[in-house]
């Protein structure tokens, strides 16, 4: 194993034999043995995990996602290559409640503790625990089979999650339930992150993985197809699979657009663009702000200020204008896109160019200066010109 790596696969194979369903009542009826394909769910897996990091694991359905981890927690045997793990690992893969519906949330939850070892003189102050996270309140007395979705997702996470663990191998569990249950979820996987647990997140979720990962892999039938910084993989898994159609050449950014932009909080802060359309068309200009810590979090801080442009071909210098820049200082990512509105439904809009990190064209924004207090509305202006 890696030098304080806590997880490491090296060229691991998985592959699964797979009769079609023609075949299986063929060979109950003893007529033939059957058509069978070799299904390779992984192929030549290397990845390693640093101690006191989370990777992301990103694919679509089918990629070979919820094999590898079954592969690393040792429920299926690799065909090739080498699976270690070094530390108490808790492994909360999809949710499920392992077939026994008939028992009460309690005794479900006391039946998870006994499978991880955990001695019974422990059970009664995680079952408290278990409550209390999970909010079931007298319903944990209740057989499983009353319990809609959202309840087992907060019994399932909360029984998993009880105990602090050095390795966690994680299923999509971080975006099920309710807003509020997400967030508590979140504020205990960071809480075990800050305390230096260690795992790999496999998720359709991207802004998770931005949100705990600062390394990432894309995995496309079973082979990782990228691998790197995660807003770096995000992007490109993005534009791969997720890429939004450009109406280009009816209209575009003109001129050169900066790739670093310095604002002082307070003051007022412009952005000079051009903007040329070829034809006459409804054209508006949208613009954002997103604040993005690689392995902490992103989110979009102002989002959505839209500014009509023009309705005829012509070359136009459109300025930003935000007075007393209530930004915190820090480093941020600026967004614009020109996007064509149909006059008569405004909600249907298509792009026709853009700048942003998604875009693989960021605009860093660098705010500096004193702290503001409080809240504050943006008061954004715009000034437009033909040129």
């Amino acid at each position: 194993m890696a030098v304080g790596a806590v997880i490491s696969c090296t060229g691991v194979s998985k592959s699964f034999h797979v009769l079609d369903g023609r075949s299986v009542w063929q060979i109950v009826l003893g007529r033939n043995t059957g058509t069978i394909r070799r299904v390779h769910a992984l192929d030549d897996i290397t990845l390693t995990v640093p101690k006191g990091s989370f990777v992301g694991v990103i694919g679509l359905n089918g990629a070979g996602k919820s094999t590898l981890l079954r592969t690393l927690g040792g429920i299926y045997s690799p065909d090739q290559g080498r699976v270690e793990i070094n530390g108490d690992l808790s492994s909360l893969y999809e949710l499920g409640m392992g077939g026994r519906r008939e028992l009460t949330g309690r005794s479900y939850a006391e039946w998870i503790l006994a499978i991880q070892g955990i001695c019974r003189e422990s059970f009664p102050d995680l079952i408290a625990d278990i409550a209390d996270f999970s909010e079931l309140g007298e319903r944990l007395d209740d057989p499983l089979y009353t319990y809609s979705s959202g309840m087992e997702a907060r019994l399932f996470f909360a029984t998993a999650t009880v105990q602090a663990h050095a390795v966690y191998l994680i299923d999509e569990i971080l975006s099920v339930g309710d807003q509020h249950f997400q967030a508590k979820c979140w504020r205990r996987m960071r809480n075990r992150l800050d305390n230096g647990a260690s795992g790999i997140l496999v998720t359709h979720d991207w802004p998770a993985v931005l949100k705990i990962c600062k390394q990432a892999h894309v995995l496309d039938h079973g082979k990782i197809v990228m691998s790197g910084r995660s807003d770096q993989v995000v992007r490109w898994y993005l534009n791969r699979h997720v890429s939004v159609p450009v109406m280009s050449g009816r209209a575009r950014f003109a001129g050169e657009i900066p790739q670093t932009v310095t604002w002082r909080v307070g003051e007022t802060a412009i952005l000079p663009l051009v903007v040329e359309i070829q034809e006459d068309l409804t054209v508006h200009l949208i613009f954002a702000v997103e604040h993005m810590a690689i392995g902490v979090g992103w989110e979009i801080v102002i989002n959505g200020i839209d500014n009509f442009v023009a309705a005829c071909a012509g070359r136009y210098q459109v300025d930003l204008t935000i007075p007393n820049l209530p930004l915190a200082p820090g480093n941020y990512l600026l967004d614009i896109n020109l996007v064509l509105v149909n006059p008569k439904n405004p909600l249907e809009r298509q792009l026709l160019d853009g700048r942003g990190w998604l875009k693989g064209s960021p605009i860093e924004l660098i705010v500096v200066g004193r702290s503001c207090v409080g809240r504050t509305v943006l008061p954004v202006e715009w000034d437009l010109a033909t040129t």
